[in-house]
């Protein structure tokens, strides 16, 4: 289910999801910079939007609510700061604008759960960068033990192409 901020205006506009969601992940622009062009170009081509999820898993131990809110509070904000990162990148190419998914929880969960309960998600689209900590599990899990739990393809861009290898794809 996707989550809209007041704080930021690039996920206000109603969404039309004629061509569907592509699904990424929050990561910091370095680690996903080919996975943003060619999930973008494709996106662009095919009149479809592009869906960023970001999953906040909580410490283990909270012991006093304020503490724990304080924390939640500081980790929404971290993750905000990501997501509207990346958004703006995108809107600065596209004009759909994207659907931002904010998730308490594992994050493999939660994309699994975030793609079953939104039916608009076509696919999930990962970095093939090994550089980045988070996308390299992730694409350990999914071409895995995850491929069963997924209802979507997954796409795993190599980010050693260059761009114009990625242009010949479409």
């Amino acid at each position: 289910m996707s989550e809209h901020s007041d704080i930021n205006e690039l996920s206000t506009a109603p969404v039309k999801r004629g061509g569907g969601v592509y699904l990424i992940v929050s990561d910091k622009p370095e680690n996903c910079e080919k996975l943003l062009y060619y999930v973008m170009r494709l996106a662009q081509k095919n009149e479809a939007y592009m869906g960023i999820i970001h999953a906040t898993q909580l410490p283990e131990y909270q012991h006093w609510s304020n503490v724990e809110q304080q924390i939640k509070s500081e980790l929404r904000a971290h993750a905000e700061e990501e997501v509207y990162g990346l958004a703006q990148r995108i809107t600065d190419h596209m004009d759909n604008k994207p659907v931002f998914y904010f998730c308490e929880g594992e994050l493999t969960a939660e994309i699994i759960k975030t793609i079953k309960a939104d039916k608009s998600i076509v696919g999930l689209y990962l970095s093939g960068r090994s550089a980045s900590t988070r996308q390299e599990e992730l694409v350990k899990y999914f071409v895995g033990k995850g491929m069963d739990q997924l209802d979507v393809p997954i796409t795993i861009i190599p980010e050693h192409l260059d761009l114009k290898a990625l242009d010949e794809l479409f």
